[in-house]
């Protein structure tokens, strides 16, 4: 299968918020601080707004 160069973006903007997503809910299982916590959150929300906004410069 051939995968044009803006759908491999995506699929790398889809792979770093569910990394995101997956630290900030092991952060929040393991009780880590509060500020790290808020630190995973702020990421995970920066990567879902990435993956959501439409990308002109491709």
């Amino acid at each position: 299968m051939i995968h044009s160069p803006a759908s491999d973006g995506s699929q790398e903007k889809t792979r770093v918020a569910l990394e995101a997503m997956r630290a900030y809910f092991i952060a929040t299982d393991q009780a880590r601080p509060r500020q790290e916590r808020q630190r995973l959150a702020r990421e995970w929300l920066a990567a879902i707004r990435r993956l959501r906004s439409p990308n002109h410069t491709q």
